[in-house]
């Protein structure tokens, strides 16, 4: 899979942009029927994306832009270039839930309540990132020996022009995308049965407590998977994924016991 899908009238369609578009579809989806089942409103949806998509792009870039620091301290005008590619999916993810803060203040709703109904989007949305990050082969775990027999085991040949500098004779790599894929599905049942029972039945979560399980398990995945990495800059003691990911887990956790105690009544 190229980096570029085709191109039109002289621009570049990126397939990057294709699967992030699909991401945002099928999460959108996935949100219309969460809402449809849970009996809600899907109004609001609509606002929520109007209005947390143009901000959840520039996050994207924003994020990006920050990652890549010293390619963009020379050249300030190519920050604004985004038809040039550069967007961080993680980056835009966070645009979007300051977007859902912000639209509930503004309302005067629940932000908890929307996170939970919508983080069953979220997580379907990464698992569709991460199969086309595989697909791209822009993200790679680490080599296989290359005295591995091709046993079928299971395992991604990542073509020459992909392989980073020093792993050129390398042929097989540990697919680390496609694992953390099926991961984050499985995270992905794991919370949409959490939310069915919490809606079917008389015991109840407090608002915010599926959101930050669904945090936790997401980042937790991230943070195992990142020991596997092929990691570009290995006198790094902790790569900056990993690190963020890790915070993400514990604050998920304290968040999850300070909402958790403060329930009036326990499952």
């Amino acid at each position: 899979m190229g980096l570029i899908a085709w191109e039109g009238f002289g621009i570049p369609i990126y397939t990057y942009g294709l699967v992030v578009f699909a991401a945002v579809v099928l999460g959108a989806a996935c949100a219309w029927v969460t809402l449809r089942l849970r009996g809600e409103r899907t109004a609001p949806l609509l606002d929520l994306l109007v209005y947390g998509l143009p901000v959840a792009l520039v996050f994207a870039r924003l994020g990006f832009v920050l990652h890549n620091a010293s390619q963009y301290s020379s050249q300030i005008s190519e920050i604004f270039c985004v038809w040039h590619g550069g967007l961080s999916f993680y980056g835009g993810m966070l645009g979007f839930f300051l977007t859902v803060l912000g639209y509930s203040l503004v309302h005067g709703v629940s932000a908890w309540h929307w996170l939970d109904l919508l983080v069953p989007a979220f997580i379907l949305a990464i698992v569709v990132y991460e199969l086309g990050i595989f697909g791209m082969q822009l993200t790679m775990g680490t080599p296989f020996p290359q005295d591995v027999p091709n046993d079928h085991t299971l395992m991604e040949y990542v073509e020459y022009r992909y392989r980073p500098m020093g792993f050129e004779n390398m042929l097989y790599f540990r697919p680390i995308a496609l694992y953390q894929a099926g991961l984050q599905l499985l995270a992905f049942v794991i919370v949409s049965l959490t939310a069915f029972i919490d809606a079917h039945t008389g015991r109840r979560f407090r608002p915010g407590c599926l959101f930050l399980f669904g945090l936790g398990l997401v980042a937790a995945i991230r943070f195992g998977c990142g020991f596997f990495y092929l990691n570009s800059h290995p006198e790094t003691v902790l790569p900056l994924g990993r690190l963020l990911s890790g915070g993400a887990v514990l604050l998920a956790i304290v968040l999850f016991v300070m909402r958790w105690r403060s329930r009036p009544r326990y499952f």
